[in-house]
């Protein structure tokens, strides 16, 4: 009986481990990533061959095309994230990992340079809101 009691608790602990610690952020870091890419990248290939251009020219090519991408989705996406109210879960959980391409500081100063207004589809901003609602109303 108690050999019983101690399988199951191992088998459960065994379980979270596996399924909690591994699969589910997995899983949200993945949801997360479609996510911030269909809201960042609307007409698709234009904009991500500028992407990459731009930052390959940055970085004179020291990281990989999957690299530049997953760098300038976790930035935007930070900015989409303080832009944007009620972001999902997925995202932040998401944007919570650093990304693989770390840049040096006069790196990312130019990358800030280049990429400071690109502006993702249909996203806009709280005050871009307000000023639309007031026009409308007027």
């Amino acid at each position: 009986m108690t050999i019983n009691i101690i399988i199951i608790v191992l088998f459960v602990a065994f379980l979270y481990f596996v399924g909690y610690k591994r699969i589910f952020p997995y899983c949200m870091a993945q949801q997360g990533k479609k996510f911030l890419y269909k809201k960042l990248f609307i007409d698709k290939e234009v904009k991500k061959k500028e992407i990459l251009r731009n930052f390959h020219r940055i970085t004179k090519n020291r990281f990989s095309d999957e690299e530049a991408i997953e760098f300038f989705m976790k930035e935007k996406g930070l900015q989409l994230m303080s832009i944007t109210p009620g972001t999902p879960l997925k995202l932040k959980y998401y944007l919570s990992f650093p990304p693989k391409a770390g840049l040096t500081f006069f790196e990312k100063v130019k990358f800030n340079e280049t990429f400071i207004k690109y502006r993702a589809g249909n996203i806009k901003s709280k005050s871009e809101k307000k000023r639309k609602m007031q026009a409308e109303k007027n």
